[in-house]
């Protein structure tokens, strides 16, 4: 994004971006837009951190104000239909990739992203086709390249896209992200093709380029200040808001537990509607309570519990409120004790998993950087993974309303837990909720692949595949 000499701020954010900092990059973009508020490159990078950090509907709108300053970038149409890809508008960004194209045909971000859009419409001859020139051309940059690799895995061809992949690395002289990207493409091909060894160990060096920071003891000792405030003798006598929100479901737990299985299944539902992963209530509770005065919350106040559910719901309504509401904010498991204050009618699920597959899941998964900070890790998750569940079973033992889902069982037994899952939030039975994959809903979390296919089983006992390589995990389970 350089075709000009930029303002020194916006070269500091394109690097903030390529360490994968959003953060930083869309504050500096916000200082040059205080100064010229028509800078098309500000906007555009904006639009890639404010995309980053989730805030799509801004991205949009940011990105659009850079094409109209400036229509002969294709970068900008090209970011603009990564953007439209994120949103599940796939048709939509092939537009775009198209005008990007028509600029510069050879660029290879638009030609990676447009492939990349090709496999999420399950089109893999398509991407194929696409890429194929550039990589016999022998000017294939690592972009084109990582989006080939998954072209060749979803043609079944995972030692071809690990050795595509292995012949690039270690790329030392690519941007941070880029590597990650590098590493954790190549061990899932080295997982398909059945190399456990060679996975772990590119998922190793994908994890050790992943920013750091998660401290335990911190995490240990937030969750014992709030199990001090909800006391198992006083828990009917504790202030509630008066406000029903009986049509609200909480979903919670660990990542990678089926909670967008689940979500997905009540979402088929014609008489409920999922919201995702909303960020409404924990910055809501964030801006009441600042950081570490967790103790405030013993002063809640019927009126304060009942302004704070006032705002969530009037930041989440669904275009009918008539329907069930599902937030799948799975952070939300800190706060089942505010939300039982705060939602007195609502329901709570909690996602359960094998922690060994979900640890393995975890761990085998590219995070965006910085939300995470416990996945880079076997022990760290082991260690979260242990504090979540003392707190998760806390709460458990105060409320005995939580459902609890485990993701084998609703694999293994699809029908049963279905109409569990339909009766715990008040919905008649519904054959749509058995064929979930069927909605042509778009899901923007890192199970869209798993929910836009019928039920599998594949991933059951997937950390058995990798034996003793696990074991600083497991140390933390048993």
């Amino acid at each position: 994004m350089m075709a000009k000499q930029p303002d020194q701020r916006l070269v500091q954010a394109m690097q903030a971006l390529a360490s994968g900092n959003a953060t930083d990059a869309d504050s500096l973009c916000q200082a040059v837009l205080s100064d010229k508020r028509n800078d098309d490159l500000a906007l555009a990078l904006r639009a890639q951190a404010l995309n980053a950090l989730g805030r799509h509907d801004e991205a949009m709108r940011s990105i659009n104000l850079a094409i109209a300053k400036n229509k002969k970038r294709a970068d900008y149409f090209g970011l603009q239909a990564d953007m439209l890809t994120t949103r599940g508008d796939f048709r939509k960004a092939i537009a775009s990739y198209d005008k990007a194209l028509k600029i510069n045909p050879n660029h290879h971000g638009v030609l990676a992203g447009k492939a990349n859009t090709w496999l999420r419409l399950n089109e893999p001859n398509k991407a194929l086709s696409l890429l194929e020139p550039m990589m016999q051309s022998g000017k294939a940059d690592t972009t084109i390249l990582i989006a080939y690799a998954k072209t060749l895995m979803a043609l079944d061809t995972p030692f071809d896209a690990a050795k595509c992949l292995l012949d690039r690395l270690p790329a030392e002289n690519e941007p941070n992200e880029t590597r990650r990207t590098l590493y954790f493409t190549l061990g899932k091909a080295m997982e398909l093709a059945g190399e456990y060894q060679s996975a772990f160990e590119a998922y190793t060096e994908g994890n050790a380029l992943s920013p750091f920071g998660f401290d335990v003891e911190d995490e240990r000792k937030k969750y014992e200040q709030l199990k001090a405030l909800y006391p198992a003798n006083e828990m009917d006598t504790l202030p509630k808001a008066n406000i029903d929100a009986s049509n609200r479901v909480f979903i919670v737990g660990m990542l990678r537990s089926g909670s967008t299985l689940t979500e997905q299944i009540i979402d088929a539902h014609p008489d409920a509607t999922g919201i995702g992963e909303s960020e409404v209530l924990p910055t809501l509770i964030n801006d009441v309570f600042s950081v570490g005065s967790i103790d405030a919350w013993k002063n809640l106040t019927e009126d304060g519990l009942t302004e704070i559910a006032g705002s969530y719901l009037n930041q989440t309504q669904s275009s009918n409120e008539e329907k069930i509401v599902v937030d799948k904010q799975l952070g939300n498991f800190q706060f089942v004790g505010l939300i039982k204050q705060l939602f007195p009618n609502a329901k709570v699920i909690h996602c359960t998993r094998n922690p060994m597959s979900m640890g393995l899941s975890c761990f085998a998964q590219k995070l965006p950087p910085y939300s995470n900070p416990w996945a880079s890790s076997l022990e760290s998750i082991g260690q979260f993974y242990a504090a979540y569940a003392s707190l998760m079973s806390f709460w458990t033992t105060c409320f005995s309303d939580i459902l609890e889902v485990p993701y084998e069982g609703l694999v293994q037994q699809q029908n049963e837990w279905t109409q569990t899952i339909l009766d715990f939030c008040g919905l008649p039975h519904n054959e749509q909720c058995l064929r979930f994959w069927e909605s042509g809903r778009t899901v923007l979390t890192l199970s869209q692949d798993q929910v836009a296919k019928p039920m599998y089983s594949d991933s059951l006992k997937r950390h058995e595949r990798f034996g003793e390589l696990l074991e600083p995990l497991h140390q933390y389970l048993s």
